[in-house]
């Protein structure tokens, strides 16, 4: 079983090019933990100083591997360096220092047509205070069909809209060679007709 999860923090702007260097040389150990607790597909992007990370997790306790992760020491000296770059929101739930997302929307295909291909990890982001969750969702929903078919042109595999207070986050998967031309498709089908300007984050971490 895959539950996913998206989640937000911000990052403090001097910070920036410091922990992007550090996210290029991740502790082993941080990776071996991460991976111990049945953590995949785990990424973190950024822009505008927004960090969004989305990651699958395939264990069946997912409390009790939370909890290994927090008493890890080599995870707790990673935390040493890395927490004072961030800044936490202050919508979180109480115990939370990243912010966990509501998944609002999700497709896959479960028949991937090309898998020994590169796949391409993409997010975008959005802060849409002046419009509704269902002003962002049911053009989704209600061009479900056509949706299906842009997803297949491009090959893209897996899609998730995750919303945290008026802040959006998308996340998808494609082929490589699509990924250009699958990002283009993507803002069209977010914007459903509204104008709206979804921006693309960098990827500045990942690990399988």
């Amino acid at each position: 079983m895959k539950t996913r999860y998206g989640s937000l923090i911000r990052l403090k702007p001097e910070w920036e090019e410091r922990y992007i260097i550090l996210h290029k040389h991740v502790f082993p150990g941080v990776l071996n933990r991460i991976r111990q607790s049945n953590i995949r597909n785990y990424s973190i992007h950024l822009k505008q100083g927004l960090l969004f990370s989305y990651y699958e997790y395939r264990g069946d306790d997912y409390n009790l591997d939370m909890a290994q992760i927090q008493d890890d020491p080599v995870t707790k000296d990673w935390w040493k360096l890395t927490d004072p770059m961030q800044q936490p929101l202050e919508s979180r739930k109480k115990g939370e220092w990243w912010a966990l997302m509501d998944e609002v929307f999700h497709w896959e295909n479960r028949s991937r047509s090309s898998p020994n291909e590169r796949t391409n990890r993409i997010a975008l982001t959005a802060k849409l205070s002046g419009y509704s969750l269902n002003q962002i969702i049911q053009p989704l929903k209600t061009s479900y069909s056509n949706l299906e078919k842009t997803f297949d042109l491009n090959d893209i595999q897996n899609f998730s809209v995750f919303k945290k207070d008026s802040c959006f986050c998308s996340y998808l998967e494609c082929a490589d060679k699509n990924s250009i031309k699958a990002i283009s498709k993507i803002q069209e089908a977010l914007s459903g007709g509204n104008n709206l300007d979804w921006l693309l984050m960098k990827e500045v971490f990942y690990t399988d």
